[in-house]
């Protein structure tokens, strides 16, 4: 009987310990994570933020970098979130969404039109209903939850079709790197690296390929 108690005694320790390991690894594994995307989340803002500067430094237009803003935003807030202060989660999460949903088209939306017209219009329409656009954009991402999925594919059509006629390698190469971060996605794993790392880096590489391309036409 107390051979019994022993052996009771000895398994319930063996378990805890086992249970103790997983527990560790499983901390250390979110931990990993965190930190990366925090990395590539810095990455990201950092890209936005250099780019908002050399566009304005060249033509003093906030239409040119609101969507990069709104991405910069997002991957800022995103930092600061990775790096433990998980308070920050909901603010992230909505300027995530604006960002993929209104930020972005209206990115490729203008950018697609500046090249089309050769840069004598740095407008879609003019100022003033640019704003009801981008407003317009904000109300259907708040109101309609396929925005995103119906936006993102209609611009990015837009975009290619006028790169392609006007042989703007860059605006080709910002297409291609937002197809790749669309089918990676931000969940998941490929081998040992995750999924929200290579989307976010291979938005920053989209973001500042579009730059290159919007500074040969203007």
């Amino acid at each position: 009987r107390d051979r019994s108690k022993w052996y009771q005694r000895r398994v319930r320790g063996v378990l805890t310990l086992q249970h103790y390991y997983i527990l560790n690894l499983i901390e250390f594994r979110t931990m990993t994570k965190q930190l990366t995307t925090a990395l590539s989340d810095f990455i990201l803002s950092s890209t936005c933020l250099v780019v908002c500067y050399d566009l304005f430094v060249v033509k003093e237009n906030v239409f040119l970098i609101y969507g990069f803003i709104l991405v910069g935003m997002a991957s800022f807030v995103g930092t600061v979130r990775f790096m433990g202060f998980d308070y920050v989660k909901d603010v992230h999460k909505a300027l995530s969404v604006h960002a993929g949903s209104a930020g972005i088209p209206w990115t490729l939306l203008l950018f697609a039109s500046i090249q089309l017209n050769q840069g004598a219009k740095l407008s879609l329409v003019s100022p003033g209903w640019d704003i009801f656009v981008i407003l317009g954009m904000h109300v259907c991402t708040v109101q309609y939850e396929n925005t995103q999925k119906m936006l993102v594919p209609a611009t990015l059509l837009g975009v290619a079709y006028s790169a392609i006629i006007n042989s703007n390698q860059f605006y080709l190469l910002g297409c291609l790197l937002l197809v790749v971060s669309g089918l990676v996605g931000a969940t998941g794993k490929i081998g040992p690296i995750y999924c929200v790392d290579i989307f976010h880096i291979a938005i920053a590489g989209a973001v500042y390929a579009f730059r290159s391309g919007i500074l040969s036409i203007i």
